[in-house]
């Protein structure tokens, strides 16, 4: 099959052009052609139509073989120019090839004219198929980079030897080097040599530089990247592997400044430590004037209530019985007393029992349990492993008022018939259970389920440095627990 070849012929002689012509068809081309003779017509040939190949004469008239060649380059196209010539010297042919002239073929020598087209339309399809790819590929990278350009995350690529093959703006803006800058350099040695301690990294540690085919994926919470010019700071990074032949092939690391955030966690750790310190001391406060409180009832009130009865005492052994009604009345009076002097002490052990102070907590939480099954009727097992705790005020305090709220909600709430409470000491920590046979807990959300009073728990054990923990299963009962260390201090869960 014959091919058509669409030819553009820079030639002022029509007789050799239709020599070439029929050279051309004798090989087995179907012409289209166009013969031009000055530049204004070979201009418009080429605006106006679509070329395989020119070729073109050295010397017209008004024109000649530079002139031509200058016009296709202006053009912007890639079409294969031969010039065809009767005699042209070999310094001119040498000057048009550099300028970018295809081939030169000899008038006297036509034979050679097809071969050459041949080889140059095969070339220049060749280099239209590199330059569509090279296109493609440039799109692909533009469109990359505008993708990652718009991320709000540093981006780093690097090959298997750590050299930096990609950086986003994003990156450049963070760590202060221009991609061209720091593709001269060594990427760990320049932005990630340190520890978040401030001790030397060594590169044969690092993470992201020891990721694998296995493990093709890293991230850290907590690592120090440093920008131009040594000033460090905190970094979240995501690293991944690209691999080729199961191998490494490229390192991909997503990264962001946490400067900000890492400030706010220290300003909200900050605030909760005020916080904790602030209910510390409202703690201790609310317990010393509980103590002074408790201490001026017994002291003051409980003695002039004794004071009041021993008086009364005094009367009605003075007085004579012939008068019932004062007798009636001293009687009265003696049995209102008592109940005044008994809701006096209950009020007193309940802001502050006297013998957490003075006998120690063993001693006050087996009064607390005796009295709780004598108020409620509930079977109460208390269970010691110590005779006494040797613990400091603040501990005593807490797991005291730790077992006292327990055993309110229990008589409260629960409608528990058995509870059993046991303080054992582990190690350096002292452990406490209240566990009961209830109804449990409510359900989480429901407006019947108050937890004030075991949120005032928790804060207490976590002041001390302790765990808490709570579990309830419906109609089957509550369990509290607390493990606080033995000389309470800050922290906690």
């Amino acid at each position: 099959m014959k091919s058509v070849l669409r030819l553009l012929h820079v030639e002022d002689s029509p007789d050799d052009a239709e020599l070439i012509h029929a050279e051309l068809e004798s090989a087995g081309y179907v012409l289209h052609h166009k013969r031009v003779e000055n530049a204004a017509d070979m201009e418009l040939a080429l605006a106006t139509e679509s070329w395989d190949v020119i070729l073109s004469d050295f010397t017209l008239p008004s024109f000649d073989g530079h002139g031509a060649l200058r016009i296709l380059k202006a053009s912007g196209q890639d079409i294969p120019f031969i010039l065809v010539s009767g005699c042209v010297g070999e310094e001119t042919a040498v000057a048009m090839m550099k300028a970018g002239m295809h081939d030169y073929v000899m008038k006297g020598n036509l034979a050679r004219l097809a071969p050459a087209i041949e080889r140059e339309l095969v070339e220049a399809t060749v280099r239209r198929e590199r330059k569509r790819a090279e296109e493609a590929r440039n799109a692909s990278e533009k469109q990359l980079r505008d993708i990652t350009s718009a991320l709000g995350e540093g981006l780093l690529v690097q090959g298997r030897d750590g050299r930096l093959l990609f950086m986003n703006p994003e990156a450049e803006r963070l760590l202060g080097w221009k991609e061209e800058e720091l593709a001269e350099r060594d990427i760990h040695e320049t932005i990630h040599y340190l520890r978040p301690n401030g001790t030397k990294l060594p590169k044969k540690e690092c993470p992201t530089l020891n990721l694998t085919v296995s493990e093709s994926l890293r991230h850290s919470e907590d690592s120090i990247f440093i920008k131009k010019g040594g000033v460090p700071f905190p970094a979240h990074y995501v690293s991944t592997v690209i691999a080729k032949d199961g191998q490494v092939d490229a390192i991909v690391t997503a990264f962001m400044d946490i400067s900000e955030r890492k400030r706010a966690e220290r300003e909200l750790e900050e605030s909760r430590q005020q916080l904790r310190d602030l209910s510390v001391f409202l703690q201790t406060v609310r317990e010393e004037e509980r103590k002074r409180i408790s201490r001026e009832l017994h002291d003051e009130l409980g003695q002039a209530l004794t004071a009041l009865r021993i008086d009364v005492n005094w009367l009605e052994m003075r007085l004579p019985y012939a008068e019932p009604a004062i007798a009636d009345k001293l009687i009265s009076m003696e049995h209102l007393m008592n109940k005044t002097v008994d809701a006096l002490r209950r009020i007193s052990e309940d802001l502050r029992p006297g013998m957490l102070d003075d006998l120690g907590l063993a001693a006050a939480l087996e009064h607390h349990v005796d009295q709780f099954v004598v108020r409620t009727g509930t079977l109460c097992e208390l269970d010691l492993n110590q005779e006494d705790f040797e613990v400091g005020d603040q501990v005593a305090t807490a797991v005291f008022r730790i077992i006292q709220e327990s055993l309110t909600n229990v008589a409260r709430h629960s409608g528990a018939t058995r509870v059993s409470v046991r303080v054992e000491e582990l190690g350096n920590e002292i452990r406490l259970t209240v566990q009961d046979d209830g109804r449990g807990l409510p359900p989480m959300g429901s407006e019947k389920r108050k937890t004030y009073g075991l949120l005032g728990m928790r804060e207490r054990v976590k002041m001390l440095g302790g765990r808490f923990e709570i579990s309830s299963v419906p109609a089957r009962g509550t369990r509290v627990e607390a493990i606080i260390p033995y000389h309470g201090g800050g922290g906690g869960q």
